[in-house]
């Protein structure tokens, strides 16, 4: 029946790595003195800063250990069907702990700037939790003893979206349509071609989201818990395959520059592209607002992840110029 309380059931609020939040809470809270990670850190005035800000503002901790727990426990769902649930902040802090991103007391395992990439894109998790994988490929590659030419060259480019796709952006090819994999002669297209440096680093991350599946499915956390950590499109199950194919229209939009969609793409494609390009944006935009913090590992990919959303937003604003410029079937 419409109108009733018990069937609003809201958003629902919990998801696997619930409780980073919590972890990353407290790595930032100069107060506590066993979990607070900058102290250590190579930039002490990061952590002077921080207590600082607490002298005049005691904005530390963001977020209580208490205010997770509400977070974690019964839902408007639960409540309204009289139920209770405090079993969910303990799974949270299996998944958390099992991927890698925590120690079993709930301090931070890994790199800082990165975990907060990871708990911002909660609404993108598979993707946040695969990207974090590819991560240390991506620095080797792009960023490891390479010349700032290197680095701002388009060639650069144009291999490092093809490895953010890879991750990011996986839908399946229409019917007959040639694959991204074909596009980047990963596999033999119809010249019969292959690009071996491409192929090597596909290999590689098709490895790496092979390794990270294992991962997830080795976590001591329930089955529905897992699939929301899990691509929709699994990475290969068999060492040296290229993976299932995958959509090269976005790949090919980036990488050519074009200005809005061609003729022969229907409005479904076109809306369909632009959905995912604007998705796409937003990850390099919660990517490079994170690990170009001085303080981090990564940092040295935030040329790569700025200069991607800034050909994003071009590419955006063509799109829509060409989506809203239609003619007025009203008129006589």
């Amino acid at each position: 029946m419409l109108g009733q309380i018990s069937k609003v059931t809201g958003k629902q609020p919990r998801y696997p790595l619930l409780s980073l939040v919590g972890s990353l809470a407290a790595a930032n809270d100069p107060n506590d003195t066993k979990k607070f990670i900058f102290d250590s850190a190579e930039n002490p005035a990061f952590a002077s800063a921080i207590r600082k800000i607490q002298r005049s503002q005691h904005c530390f901790p963001t977020v209580t250990e208490e205010q997770v727990e509400w977070m974690a426990n019964t839902t408007l769902e639960e409540f309204c069907e009289g139920k209770t649930n405090d079993e969910y902040l303990a799974i949270s802090q299996r998944a958390v702990t099992g991927l890698g991103f925590t120690h079993e007391d709930g301090t931070l395992a890994m790199d800082h700037n990165v975990l907060t990439m990871v708990a911002e894109m909660h609404e993108y998790l598979p993707i946040a939790v695969h990207l974090c994988a590819v991560l240390e490929q991506m620095y080797l590659r792009f960023c490891y003893q390479k010349s700032k030419t290197f680095k701002e060259s388009d060639s650069t480019q144009n291999e490092f979206l093809s490895v953010l796709i890879h991750v990011v952006d996986r839908h399946p090819p229409a019917e007959g349509e040639e694959s991204l994999q074909q596009l980047l002669k990963v596999e033999e297209s119809e010249d019969g071609k292959l690009n071996e440096d491409s192929k090597a680093m596909w290999l590689e991350t098709e490895e790496t989201l092979r390794k990270q599946k294992a991962l997830i499915e080795s976590l001591d956390i329930p089955e529905e818990e897992k699939a929301k950590l899990n691509l929709e499109m699994p990475p290969a199950t068999e060492e040296g395959s290229t993976g299932p194919p995958l959509d090269k229209g976005v790949y090919e939009m980036l990488v050519s520059k074009q200005k809005g969609f061609h003729e022969t793409q229907d409005m479904r494609r076109r809306n369909e592209l632009k959905n995912r390009i604007v998705k796409l944006g937003q990850i390099c935009q919660i990517a490079h607002n994170n690990i170009q913090q001085p303080h981090g590992k990564y940092d040295a990919l935030e040329v790569h992840f700025r200069r991607m959303f800034s050909n994003i937003k071009y590419s955006v604003a063509d799109m829509m110029q060409q989506l809203t410029d239609q003619d007025d079937l009203t008129e006589v």
